[in-house]
């Protein structure tokens, strides 16, 4: 499944983005990291785009305490979006 996740930030994004580029090993766990994007909506908005995602896998990433505990300082939610082609 490809998902779109916006990330509501309390830190600043440039604190939230060195937290992001610092966690590829376990993104590659969950989704074909090669695919995934990141963007910069403004100082307390990202968007990620995720392929392949194994929604199992997030989940249980997103719940695991270390990840709670690394993105508590910066992270308000995530709100996570599924992507899929527009029927023809």
């Amino acid at each position: 499944m490809d998902i779109n996740v916006v990330v509501k930030i309390k830190s600043s994004y440039t604190a939230w983005r060195e937290i992001f580029d610092g966690d590829t090993e376990n993104r590659k766990k969950i989704c074909a990291e090669s695919k995934t994007t990141c963007g910069h909506v403004d100082d307390k908005t990202a968007i990620i785009n995720l392929y392949d995602v194994d929604m199992e896998a997030m989940g249980a990433m997103m719940s695991d305490p270390e990840f709670e505990e690394l993105t508590k300082e910066h992270v308000v939610e995530h709100i996570v979006n599924i992507l899929a082609p527009l029927p023809r």
